[in-house]
């Protein structure tokens, strides 16, 4: 007897999702049966990772947005729904807008974007969300956070300040959607080893984070991913407003 997978006919939304963490989990849920709205702010770079999904046999469109505009974000939505005919049931909240600078050096521009995409983002999309994850009967929303909402490293205070807050914002819609049906986790992974997240250290840095990891290893992407489908699953049907933690021990070790 053939198992049918266990996200099979469902829609999600993954933003950020033309590279990096994101693709990897659109794909993911994608192999695992979901159908799966790919949204990226880049037009360019999202339908060129959607049309390689596409020749790969996914069930994937392309949706190209600032989730930092929340009238875009709450028009999408409602052009995912119409698009799959059929309620959204799973969010992964994956786009994020990063620089790395010395609290003197922080400036209101970047504040503001870094506030915007990682946080303000999150908001407008659960907004616009709520209503079909509740309809959809399997509501499943999953923030990516980091370990930087657990531990510090230099020059991170508006990152970690972002993230914490992505922490906070995730048990609280679990208390609030929780009592629609809805479940709110969060994934914290450490470095993971992607082109854009390998292109902001030297390899003396990347050499440290390796050697500061009990497992002597970078995650890749595919293993965020896979936590991710569990969390979108009914295999985590009881799991909400939990901070799953991806990092290979490195948050506990003092290496």
């Amino acid at each position: 007897m053939v198992t049918p997978a266990r996200l099979e006919g469902r829609v999600a939304a993954v933003t950020g999702a033309a590279r990096g963490i994101g693709r990897a989990i659109a794909e993911r849920l994608a192999a695992d049966g979901a159908r799966v709205a790919c949204i990226d702010i880049s037009a360019a770079r999202i339908e060129q990772a959607v049309a390689e999904m596409q020749a790969r046999g996914a069930d994937v469109r392309a949706y190209a947005l600032d989730v930092a505009e929340r009238n875009a974000v709450h028009a999408a939505f409602a052009r995912i729904e119409a698009d799959f005919a059929s309620p959204l049931a799973i969010l992964v909240n994956n786009a994020a807008w990063i620089r790395y600078q010395a609290p003197s050096a922080i400036d209101a521009e970047t504040l503001d974007r870094m506030l915007g995409v990682g946080v303000k983002g999150l908001i407008w999309t659960l907004q616009a969300a709520q209503d079909p994850l509740q309809r959809s009967g399997h509501g499943s929303v999953i923030n990516i956070c980091s370990t930087a909402a657990l531990r510090a490293t230099p020059d991170s205070l508006a990152y970690c300040a972002v993230k914490g807050a992505v922490a906070g914002l995730t048990r609280a819609a679990a208390v609030d959607f929780g009592r629609l049906g809805i479940r709110v986790n969060a994934i914290a992974p450490a470095f993971v080893a992607t082109a854009a997240a390998l292109a902001n250290f030297d390899e003396a840095g990347i050499a440290q984070r390796r050697r500061s990891t009990p497992l002597g290893r970078l995650a890749d992407a595919s293993e965020i991913a896979s936590v991710a489908a569990f969390l979108a699953s009914d295999d985590s049907s009881f799991i909400n407003g939990e901070l799953v933690v991806v990092d290979g021990g490195r948050t506990h070790a003092a290496l």
